[in-house]
């Protein structure tokens, strides 16, 4: 079985526990930074996993709730599993609902009912977990008829480049995706790896999509963005304004201070017989 690299982001990789927690450093900036996912997630949400009023989700990584939010307007009680303690915090605040129960501890160690969830979702969050191991819990505590739905955005679009992100990755020292294997697909569109260890674990039906979308992104929108992204928060705070700086005055320089940027979410989805 491949495996995912411990982070997807960084040149000197992070292990499990730092890059679990790397991103409640600031959780305000953060919210701030990371934008929706296009519309067609939650429509194959809502049309082919059975999200719903009353139906229970258990999501994985949920951070500052920008999935969460979505999840709980459509009327589901939602068990958010988030591992680092100052994001957890944070969700509870934003969202004071009996509807949200948030329980704060890795995944793989989260104390979660057997066949107690319709659904089970992870928005660019399931390369923290172990898949294997966290495919065999999925499989656990997804009731039979239920839904696994994981995807991830990159914040660029390999099959429409754009002179941002070639400029972008000078400055940063790389791209936000990451290869698995040389020649081969970013791991967020690796479809057979995601197929592999979801039918491994025992689900069935699984199906993929490639939803492509854009953002018209301001420099300080761009700033905000980059600095909610592991490549950046690795750094110590100083390195950090530095790089947010060349980033946003890349965009200003550059591209006349605003960009379009092209997006793409790998979305896969399987269900329990």
């Amino acid at each position: 079985m491949r495996v995912y690299p411990e982070t997807t982001t960084l040149r000197k990789p992070l292990n499990t526990h730092q890059g679990r927690h790397l991103f409640g450093q600031d959780p305000e900036s953060y919210d701030a930074g990371r934008p929706d996912y296009p519309e067609r997630v939650y429509e194959i949400l809502v049309a082919e996993c059975g999200l719903g009023p009353g139906a229970r989700v258990v999501e994985i990584g949920p951070a500052t709730g920008l999935v969460t939010a979505r999840l709980l307007a459509h009327q589901a009680t939602v068990t958010a599993v988030e591992p680092s303690a100052p994001l957890a915090d944070f969700l509870r605040a934003a969202h004071p609902t009996e509807a949200l129960d948030v329980v704060t501890a890795p995944f793989e160690e989260a104390e979660l009912p057997d066949d107690g969830f319709d659904l089970a979702v992870a928005a660019t969050s399931f390369h923290w977990v172990q898949p294997d191991v966290g495919a065999a819990k999925l499989r656990r505590i997804v009731k039979p008829g239920g839904q696994v739905a994981l995807w991830w955005m990159m914040f660029e679009d390999p099959a429409r480049p754009h002179e941002f992100d070639a400029a972008a990755e000078e400055i940063l020292g790389m791209s936000p995706g990451t290869v698995m294997d040389p020649g081969g697909p970013p791991f967020q569109l690796d479809v057979d790896a995601h197929r592999e260890y979801l039918t491994a674990a025992g689900f069935t039906d699984f199906a993929g999509e490639v939803i492509r979308s854009e953002a018209r992104m301001d420099a300080a929108r761009l700033r905000t963005l980059y600095a909610s992204m592991a490549l950046v928060l690795s750094h110590p705070p100083e390195e950090r304004r530095r790089l947010l700086d060349a980033i946003e005055n890349l965009v200003v320089d550059r591209f006349g201070g605003e960009v379009v940027r092209p997006f793409v979410t790998g979305f896969y989805r399987a269900g329990r017989r």
